[in-house]
């Protein structure tokens, strides 16, 4: 209570925190940074568990023969049919198999109107096909879904012809069975995520501009999870489960809990991001694994697009996760379909014993390992302290502001804060001044007064509104821009990446353009530490926020931005302006966009390790990264180009400016 009472103390506290803000910043920040990658250590993280006991995970026998003759049938007769034809899915032959054994079949068409007016002039039209086995127990009202997508022979994905055949055998065993207590639908897409996308859409009765479905023939009650297989007909070495969805939701951890328990019941090696668990815990080696295993999680989840089909099911609140059968190189144990087909029976056996939608468990999280996990509870500390390093800087830069100064009842105070005098203070209170010294003073408070007149938040607001602005023509620039591409006989994925390398050329240079040449009492000036207080409290509030919904891409963002931000200044020096400007060049939108095009081509499996590969591949990546980002946002509502143009970019030109103001 002292310090608060006692004004000279808390006085020198201040003062002392004024000295030492900087360090006090890098000390945060550092900590903070430690302390979220240390997070992968086991120690310092939890086993997984089930917070819906109704789940009941294994505890069941499966139903399904030994020999699973029929499973087998299907694979080999789908064979064949595709044989036929390695560019096209028979799609009639998968429509009567499901007649057949008496499911309520339908299909399903969509139209898709390509964005940008790409060369592809004509609508591409789609077909999805989907099944209904009605449950005997339950009016159906609630329903599960298994979905696969429809993939030709020819394909450079992964094959999925084996959980189309896994999906026709459990079809034909589920419709046997009279426990079941919900709805289960079986659904094949075209197109992969858009085939989702558009019957999703046509089942809760909304519409897209670029995604056009047909009404639905059929349908069942709430979904309450989805289960996406993509699964090779043989030597399936093991699977890998992906659960990052659009925007970087994810499901509720207890699915990802009981997918990795049911894998581990019927001896399928199972991985996440195809990274096996390390067999020593509490080792350096186990911690570097780890760590490596939730990196690749977090620049997945950063990106905010789908890694598969099952991402699309999270915008209607349905927990889902694809299940993805690699193939196995020579001298690898394989795993036949009956394996696969007994894990998602299970996992479809459990949720059906589910009589709420998942709430218990976790929607936010990191997973080090398939069977540890990072909360929201662990992860938000350090995270907080990494944004509260550059909290910390607005606080005191804004006491050294001419805003603060010129505010305050005490003509220099942002002086006796700063330790700094002048020479005004050193002269002692009964000295007797004269004419002279009367009349500087009346100079001196003229001057005063037209620095009031130039200062404050009125300098800043013109650089805030013109980043603004900027953001804007960064976002509108794709569309406009593509209406010429016919014209111009360019790619659309060229265009964009052009037009937007101009719009960013342009962002560049506004602070020449804002402190052009005019009449001393016409300039603008600016206090650039007052506009770093704006800029960093823009980058706190967007961090903070991104961390709710995507805490892998704020992560990224805080790692990169907060030590540049928090350190550059107003300056005379070319030599440091320089430094200044080339270090915000590199944490830009499009710096950091490049950075992550060349670790993606990096880590590419064809990768040759030479620089001029490097370089083309990232060159490649870049345009496919932007060219993506523009898509999802037309065809799924995709917010992370939205994010970069409305919150990041106009928040780093803002402290593009600040070394182009002189101190």
């Amino acid at each position: 209570m002292g310090l608060l009472t006692d004004t000279k103390q808390r006085q020198r506290l201040v003062s002392v925190l004024s000295r030492h803000h900087q360090k006090l910043s890098v000390l945060l920040y550092v900590v903070g940074l430690v302390w979220f990658l240390a997070l992968a250590y086991e120690p310092l993280n939890a086993s997984t568990y089930f917070s819906e006991n109704a789940l009941l995970p294994g505890l069941v026998d499966s139903n399904l023969p030994s020999e699973f003759f029929s499973l087998h049938q299907y694979a080999e007769a789908l064979k064949a049919e595709m044989q036929k034809d390695k560019k096209r899915v028979p799609k009639d032959w998968i429509f009567r198999q499901f007649q057949n054994l008496g499911l309520e079949t339908y299909r399903h068409n969509f139209t898709i109107k390509y964005p940008f007016k790409m060369a592809i002039s004509q609508d591409l039209v789609g077909e999805n096909i989907f099944a209904i086995l009605r449950a005997r127990r339950a009016a159906s009202t609630e329903a599960l879904v298994m979905a696969t997508p429809l993939r030709a022979a020819s394909t450079t994905k992964t094959q999925t012809d084996g959980g189309i055949a896994v999906m026709l055998g459990l079809a034909e065993q589920f419709r046997k069975n009279p426990y079941w207590a919900k709805d289960v639908i079986f659904l094949l897409s075209e197109f992969d995520e858009v085939g989702v996308h558009a019957w999703l859409d046509a089942y809760h009765e909304t519409r897209s501009q670029y995604v056009i479905p047909d009404e639905l023939p059929g349908r069942s009650g709430a979904i309450q999870a989805a289960i996406n297989l993509e699964i090779p007909r043989d030597k399936i070495q093991y699977v890998n489960i992906k659960i990052e969805g659009l925007n970087g939701q994810l499901p509720n951890l207890d699915l990802f809990n009981l997918a990795v328990r049911l894998c581990r019941r019927e001896q399928v090696l199972v991985t996440f991001h195809h990274r096996s668990d390390h067999y020593e815990a509490d080792s350096w080696d186990s911690f570097q694994h780890s760590l490596v295993t939730m990196l690749h999680m977090m620049w997945s989840q950063a990106s905010g697009a789908p890694s598969g089909g099952h991402g699309l099911f999270h915008r209607y609140h349905i927990e889902a996760l694809t299940l993805e059968g690699v193939r196995f190189k020579k001298g690898f144990k394989n795993h036949p379909l009956e394996k696969i087909a007994r894990v998602t029976e299970g996992i479809f056996r459990s949720l059906n014993n589910l009589l709420e939608r998942f709430h218990q468990s976790f929607f936010f999280y990191l997973l080090p390992a398939t069977d540890r996990y990072v909360s929201i509870g662990l992860y938000m500390p350090p995270f907080g302290l990494m944004v509260a390093a550059a909290a910390i800087k607005i606080s005191f830069s804004l006491l050294h502001s001419k805003l603060f100064c010129m505010n305050s009842n005490e003509g220099k105070k942002c002086e006796k804060i700063s330790g700094e005098t002048t020479e005004g203070q050193h002269q002692s209170p009964g000295e007797e001044t004269d004419g002279t010294q009367d009349v500087s003073l009346n100079e001196d408070s003229d001057d005063e007064f037209e620095v009031r007149k130039m200062t404050g938040l009125l300098t800043v607001t013109p650089m805030i509104l013109v980043s603004f602005l900027l953001g804007l023509m960064a976002y509108t620039a794709p569309y406009i821009l593509t209406r010429f591409t016919p014209s111009m006989k360019m790619k659309p994925d060229d265009t964009i990446l052009f037009g937007i390398l101009a719009v960013f050329s342009a962002a560049l240079s506004y602070p020449y353009l804002m402190s052009r040449k005019a009449a001393p009492e016409d300039q603008l000036t600016v206090d650039w530490r007052l506009l770093q207080c704006v800029g960093l409290f823009m980058q706190g509030l967007v961090l903070m926020a991104l961390s709710v919904m995507n805490i892998s891409l704020a992560f990224f963002l805080a790692a990169s931005s907060i030590p540049v931000t928090g350190f550059i200044k107003g300056t005379n020096q070319r030599v440091l302006r320089v430094l200044q400007l080339f270090a915000l060049l590199v944490i830009s939108p499009l710096g950091l966009l490049i950075i992550a095009s060349l670790v993606n081509a990096s880590l590419e499996k064809n990768f040759s390790g030479k620089l001029v590969d490097l370089v083309a591949g990232g060159y490649e990546h870049m345009k496919e990264m932007i060219f993506l980002l523009l898509v999802d946002q037309y065809l799924f509502s995709s917010w992370t180009y939205t994010i970069i143009c409305f919150a990041i970019l106009p928040t780093w030109l803002v402290f593009w400016a600040v070394p182009f103001n002189s101190p």
